[in-house]
């Protein structure tokens, strides 16, 4: 029976690990929205936060101080400043007391030239694609391990710490252990039932 009970124990320990595992696949970016050099419309006193996932196309947008609006939404753009190319963010409006508390999706974008989030006053409804001219809080910010113009790996286009955590897939000798592992507890789980399937007849 102790032999039984450490085989399962082990059984358990090695599956552990695989079963309800977290395999992230990217890191949020978290985005300080404030009156900056851009803007021109709305509180100048107003912040905000905007968390971009990218990798689950996932935007989130909290501010205070902002201004609700009446026929006009803000909306929310994600601008390459260099380009000027500028990909929506989703519209919403501030609640009664100026607050923003908005969640919404981000379309798949395959260049990360981005650096830019900034929130503009728009036409309700609005049939333009481009952001106005009239524009609101925002921040610029630095994508964590996106490669740039001097190529993987380098210092002035990285803005990631020396190692990042290992939220990713396991090894292929960390696997390869387990697996091992699996295989023998499993074979002397055989051996024990099969003793006691004798004892027992």
């Amino acid at each position: 029976m102790l032999l039984a009970a450490l085989a399962a124990a082990g059984l358990l320990a090695v599956m552990g690990p695989f079963a309800g595992t977290a395999r992230g696949n990217g890191v949020p970016t978290l985005v300080d929205l404030t009156y900056i050099d851009l803007s021109n419309s709305g509180p100048e006193d107003a912040s905000g936060v905007a968390e971009l996932i990218f990798a689950e196309g996932i935007v989130r947008i909290d501010a205070e101080g902002l201004t609700r609006l009446t026929g006009e939404v803000y909306q929310g753009w994600l601008v390459n400043s260099e380009a000027g190319d500028a990909i929506s963010a989703g519209r919403f409006n501030a609640d009664a007391a100026g607050v923003v508390d908005y969640e919404g999706s981000l379309p798949p974008i395959a260049d990360f030239g981005f650096d830019l989030f900034i929130l503009t006053i728009e036409p309700d409804p609005d049939d333009a694609p481009q952001p106005t001219e009239r524009r609101s809080i925002g921040g610029y910010f630095t994508l964590v391990g996106v490669p740039g113009a001097d190529g993987p790996g380098s210092e002035s286009a990285l803005n990631a710490p020396g190692e990042l955590p290992a939220t990713g897939d396991f090894t292929l000798s960390s696997d390869l252990f387990r697996i091992g592992v699996l295989t023998v507890l499993m074979a002397a789980s055989v051996v024990v039932a099969l003793r006691l399937s004798r004892r027992t007849a």
